[in-house]
C-alpha cells in the first residue's frame, strides 16, 4: 500500500495542498469548521507528515549532538546523573521526530562528519575542546551551567535551589546548618556546595560540610559527624532524606523540635512526600525540552514551537533557568 501524501489528503478535501499544510500545522487563516475537516480527513486516511522531506527543505538534518565524557560512565553517581540527561534528551527529540547522536568530549573533528542541528554540552567538567569547535562552526549550542558566546545557558537552578533551602532553614530559626554533600567531582555538587560555603559566608555563620562516599557507606557516619558539630538542622544535598530522616527517628530525636531537616529531590519525591520530609525539589531532566524550544528545533514542517524562548530569535549570550520548587513538610518549622 502506498504511503498517503499531502496531495492525497487535499484532494479528498477539496482545498489546495497549501491550505492543507496550514490545517495540518495549525497556520493561517482558515475558518476552524475547515480545518477540522482537514484534520479529520487526514486522520482518516492515516496520513503522517514526512518529517524526513520536510527537513531537506528546511536544510535541517534531524540530529542532535550529546557530548559525553571519558570514563563517565565508570563512577556511579555520574553515570546515572548522565544516563537521565541522555534519556531526557532522546525522548524530547524522538517526540519531535530528532534522532541524537553521542560525541566524545575529546573528538571535536567528529563534528565535520555529524551534521548536526544542535549540540547540547550537559556538563561544565567535561572537555570543552568540542564546544569551541561547535560554535567557531556555526552549530546552535546548548551548555548546562556553562556561558556560551552565541549560544543557550541552561542554569538548572542547583545553586538556587540551595540559598531557598538554606533561607528556609535560617527563616525557621536554624542557627547551624549542616551540609551533606557528595563526595564526587559532579558539577552539580560541586555548584552546591559553592553555594552554601557563600551563603554562609555572606551570613556569618560557620559551615559544616560532610562528604558522603558513592556506595553511601558512610552516610549515617556522615549524619552523626554534623550532629556532634552541634548542627541543628541539615540540608541533604545528597538526596537521601528518607534513609536519614529514618535513622534520626531511632535517635530518640524529635523533628523538627531537636532537628530540621530538608532534602534535595531531582526524582518523583514520592517517599519524600509520604514521610512528610520537606524537600527541595529540582527538575533537571527539563534541559531537553528547553533546548528544542529555545532554539528553534520543532517540526520542520510547521511554525516555530510555541514554548520557544527568546533565544529562538534573539542573537548573543542567552540564559534559561530551569524552575525547582519547596514542597513543605513536617520536618522544617
Amino acid at each position: 500500500m502506498s504511503r498517503v501524501t499531502l496531495r492525497d489528503v487535499a484532494s479528498r478535501a477539496g482545498v489546495s495542498t497549501a491550505a492543507t499544510s496550514q490545517a495540518l500545522n495549525d497556520r493561517g487563516s482558515l475558518r476552524p469548521e475547515t480545518r477540522e475537516r482537514i484534520k479529520a480527513i487526514a486522520a482518516e486516511l492515516g496520513y503522517a507528515p514526512n518529517r524526513h522531506a520536510a527537513a531537506l527543505r528546511s536544510g535541517r538534518t534531524m540530529t542532535v549532538g550529546f557530548v559525553l565524557a571519558g570514563g563517565s560512565l565508570q563512577d556511579g553517581r555520574r553515570a546515572l546523573h548522565r544516563a537521565r540527561q541522555l534519556d531526557a534528551l532522546v525522548q524530547a527529540g524522538a517526540q519531535r521526530g530528532f534522532t541524537v547522536t553521542v560525541l566524545p568530549d575529546t573528538r571535536p573533528d567528529l563534528l565535520t562528519g555529524a551534521q548536526l542541528d544542535a549540540l547540547y554540552f550537559p556538563d561544565p567538567a567535561d572537555d570543552r575542546a568540542i564546544l569551541r569547535e561547535a560554535v567557531a562552526a556555526g552549530i546552535p549550542v546548548a551548555a548546562s551551567d556553562l556561558s556560551v558566546p552565541g549560544g543557550l545557558t541552561i542554569r538548572t537552578g542547583y545553586a538556587a535551589a540551595v540559598r531557598a533551602g538554606l533561607g528556609l532553614l535560617a527563616g525557621a530559626g536554624a542557627a547551624s546548618i549542616g551540609f551533606l554533600v557528595d563526595d564526587s567531582e559532579v558539577p552539580r555538587d560541586q555548584v552546591g556546595e559553592s553555594a552554601y560555603l557563600a551563603w554562609s559566608a555572606l551570613n556569618g555563620r560557620a559551615p559544616l560540610v560532610a562528604r558522603v562516599d558513592a556506595g553511601r557507606r558512610r552516610l549515617i557516619p556522615a549524619v552523626h559527624e554534623l550532629l556532634d558539630a552541634g548542627a541543628d538542622a541539615i540540608f541533604a544535598y545528597c538526596e537521601e532524606g528518607p534513609e536519614i530522616y529514618l535513622h534520626l527517628e531511632t535517635l530518640g530525636l524529635v523533628i523538627p523540635r531537636d532537628l530540621q531537616l530538608l532534602t534535595l529531590c531531582t526524582g518523583d519525591g514520592a517517599l519524600d512526600e509520604r514521610l512528610a520530609i520537606t524537600h527541595v525539589r529540582l527538575y533537571p531532566e527539563r534541559a531537553a525540552d528547553v533546548l528544542f524550544g529555545a532554539l528553534d528545533l520543532g517540526d520542520p514542517g510547521g511554525d516555530p514551537p510555541a514554548d520557544a524562548g527568546p533565544a529562538a530569535t534573539a542573537p548573543g549570550l542567552l540564559s534559561i533557568d530551569l524552575p525547582f520548587d519547596i514542597v513543605r513538610g513536617a520536618t522544617t518549622r
